[in-house]
């Protein structure tokens, strides 16, 4: 009776080995560019959803509600281009542009969401020198509107994963095309 062996060679394994290495060097780029738009995607939903959150509470509430950039997830800054690092959405009843705690003006301010910083990206700019808030009014229209936020990976991205996030002057946001800087 004959005695087969079965398995690989150790040419055979070191030739599969050499294969797989060319397909991943190949697909790499590929990914880095997918993982670069999908950061910018999800950042530019991230923000359009909060403010959309914050039109309907100014509605609910019936009173102005701040978006605002925030380095430390408690108070607004009013340094440039500071959205990268991430912003807070909050209840601005005394129109003072940060969250205030109770006080002889009233109670304390509401604090409805805050958004760390967001990773894979260089910047998020707005194209206005007062971009670095929108308030809604309880009306539902935005007092800093008529706006538009860039977008940008960081890293050698391609010029197509820029997104603009863009403001209407009623306040109405919404993301524009993949690599359009502006809204248009």
């Amino acid at each position: 009776m004959k005695h087969r062996e079965s398995g690989l060679t150790l040419v055979e394994l070191m030739l599969v080995l050499a294969m797989m290495a060319v397909a991943t060097s190949l697909a790499v780029p590929s990914f880095r560019s997918l993982w670069a738009k999908r950061s910018v995607l999800l950042a530019a939903e991230a923000l359009l959803g909060d403010l959309r959150y914050a039109r309907s509470e100014a509605l609910k509430r019936a009173r102005p509600v701040l978006v605002c950039q925030s380095s430390n997830a408690m108070f607004c800054t009013r340094e440039a281009a500071a959205w990268a690092k991430g912003w807070i959405v909050f209840v601005d009843s005394n129109g003072s542009a940060q969250v205030d705690g109770e006080n002889a003006d009233g109670p304390a301010e509401a604090l409805l969401r805050v958004q760390a910083t967001l990773p894979a990206l260089a910047s998020i700019v707005s194209n206005v020198s007062t971009g670095h808030s929108i308030t809604y009014q309880a009306t539902g229209s935005a007092k800093s509107a008529a706006q538009t936020i860039v977008f940008t990976p960081s890293g050698g991205a391609p010029p197509d994963s820029i997104r603009a996030l863009c403001i209407s002057l009623q306040g109405r946001a919404r993301i524009g095309a993949a690599g359009a800087g502006s809204c248009s």
